[in-house]
């Protein structure tokens, strides 16, 4: 059994959730399993209700803010100079 982290995505709002994917031999892929998914659902609904302490009990929760990416001038790093030969 391995444990990822699944976001659930409402408006500008986010949870990451901690589940558990069962490789079960034979099977297509891994699944998760009923008790988390309803703990992604509880996240989602809590998340349309705007209710942020029930949304973070279900995980890790973060605002999403829209980045105008035409000011972008890279990582955070000044301008480097060309090479020059």
């Amino acid at each position: 059994m391995t444990t990822t982290l699944q976001m659930v995505r409402e408006g500008d709002l986010a949870v990451e959730v901690s589940v558990a994917l069962d490789d079960v031999a034979g099977s297509w892929g891994p699944s998760v399993g009923l008790d988390d998914i309803r703990k992604l659902d509880r996240a989602r609904e809590a998340l349309r209700r705007g209710d942020l302490p029930a949304a973070a009990r279900e995980g890790r929760v973060y605002r999403l803010v829209l980045q105008d990416l035409s000011q972008a001038t890279g990582f955070g790093e000044t301008e480097q100079d060309e090479l020059k030969p």
